[in-house]
């Protein structure tokens, strides 16, 4: 259940449920139209067979005078089908329904029964025969369609109406075959959809409950590679990208071991030699001053290194950085002047390479300038006589750049000087290039070292 009570439904039901909801309103969309189009063709087909009774011609012509000596009377010319119901038909009534043509000395006596039943319906309908309209009418189970003409001044001596009809049964029969026909259709429509809806939906949760335990081995901690194929281009996509994350996450998990065993490492290392010293002096056997002295550098070596590590794990889980805009100039050479006095102490001299006119850059005045003074630091590590730093812009890219005269970098680090915790020749913990890298890359720049004719050299690009 979800927080708003609703309950959860398979893949499965769901494109069931949306299968046979699309068959169902299919269908009933093409039964409603195929019952109008049916109805429209009916009442269009009685509509041009009746519409001749509004054209009876009275086709006068004089009679001989009767005995009685009435002035002589005039008898339409009526055509009056004697056909069966089935097809069109015509009788005449009086304005009180009365049959008066045909009789049942003229047509069948079974014929004459259903023709007495029409009248019998139009007077129980109470049908206004003066309309000259359409008109529909059941009788006996069968369907019917109507008109009445009057027709007075005839042989007849009192108001009369030829109404002419046609049976429509059998059509209008036809159309509910048709009906029943769409219906079975739409039930066997139905059945298939379910059985196809049931076979796709399986071919898509499969695959998708294979991935959802994929997913949880991944929680787990089993980052082992999912190797199904799948057809479909969307599942295929989503095994990829949970491969690719399985293997990212393989990787940092690996790191993180190998960070916590170095980073161990290198803490027990200065927490030994101070503990060794702390005793040498409880026991009398080493000189108190001078055991102070290594409790205190490995103290400030204990201290540096930690406050190493915390930055890096900073730097790991930062996700934003505070962007002003700084010169580098100015960034670069505060740094150097804070380090001024151990370069001095070494005897080292800084060269500034600045252009006459602001470097500026959007950055994290913070961050930029710890990178820069692990650079700066390392130089002085390495340095004879000269560090040289210099910034500017090339090509549209700002490039920074930290020199020293040194022995240069063993080729046998270069590929690994920026992975953490790796200390090449004279090296400290191997923390502070691996801060360097990753304040770069959280500015979207980067850093690569390379060995000249006359040292080692540090390349920021941004």
């Amino acid at each position: 259940m979800t927080k708003s009570g609703q309950k959860k439904v398979s893949i499965r039901t769901r494109i069931l449920m949306m299968v046979l909801l699309l068959i169902v309103v299919v269908f009933l969309v093409i039964f409603v139209v195929f019952n109008l189009l049916a109805g429209e063709y009916i009442k269009s087909s009685v509509r041009e067979q009746l519409q001749t009774a509004l054209d009876v011609r009275t086709d006068e012509r004089p009679i001989r005078a009767l005995p009685d000596q009435r002035p002589p009377q005039f008898i339409p010319d009526i055509r009056l089908p004697r056909e069966p119901i089935g097809r069109g038909e015509g009788i005449i009534v009086s304005d009180r329904y009365e049959l008066l043509f045909p009789d049942s000395t003229i047509i069948f006596p079974q014929r004459y029964e259903e023709v007495e039943a029409f009248v019998s319906e139009l007077e129980a309908k109470q049908a206004d025969l003066e309309k000259q309209d359409i008109m529909p009418l059941k009788v006996l189970e069968r369907d019917y369609y109507y008109i009445s003409v009057p027709i007075n001044g005839t042989i007849f001596d009192k108001d009369a109406f030829l109404v002419y009809f046609i049976d429509m049964t059998s059509l209008a029969a036809f159309s509910n075959r048709i009906n029943v026909v769409l219906l079975m259709v739409m039930g066997i429509a139905g059945i298939l959809a379910a059985v196809c809806a049931v076979f796709i939906s399986g071919k898509i949760a499969q695959p998708i409950r294979e991935l959802t335990h994929f997913a949880l081995r991944i929680g787990e901690g089993d980052f082992r590679r999912n190797e199904a194929d799948y057809g479909d281009q969307e599942l295929s996509e989503l095994a990829r990208s949970m491969n690719r994350a399985a293997e990212q996450l393989d990787t940092y998990d690996r790191e993180q071991k190998a960070f916590f065993q170095n980073a161990s490492h290198e803490l027990r290392t200065p927490l030994q030699s101070i503990k060794c010293s702390a005793e040498g002096i409880e026991h009398g056997i080493l000189d108190a001053k001078k055991a102070s002295q290594v409790i205190s550098s490995e103290t400030d070596r204990l201290s540096e290194l930690v406050e190493d590590l915390l930055y890096l794990s900073r730097m790991d889980s930062l996700t934003t950085i505070k962007m002003e805009e700084w010169d580098l100039r100015d960034i670069l050479s505060n740094c150097a002047e804070r380090q001024m006095s151990l370069g001095v102490e070494r005897g080292l001299q800084f060269v500034f390479d600045f252009p006459p006119e602001p470097v500026n850059m959007a950055c994290d005045e913070n961050h930029l300038s710890r990178a820069f003074s692990n650079l700066i630091a390392n130089a002085i590590r390495y340095a004879n006589h000269t560090i040289i730093l210099s910034c500017g812009t090339i090509d549209d890219q700002i490039v920074v750049t930290v020199k020293d005269d040194g022995q240069g970098i063993a080729e046998s680090d270069l590929p690994h000087i920026f992975d953490r915790f790796y200390k090449g020749r004279d090296g400290k913990h191997g923390i502070g290039l691996s801060i360097v890298k990753s304040v770069v890359e959280q500015h979207g720049g980067q850093i690569e070292a390379r060995n000249t004719a006359t040292g080692a050299v540090f390349h920021v690009t941004f």
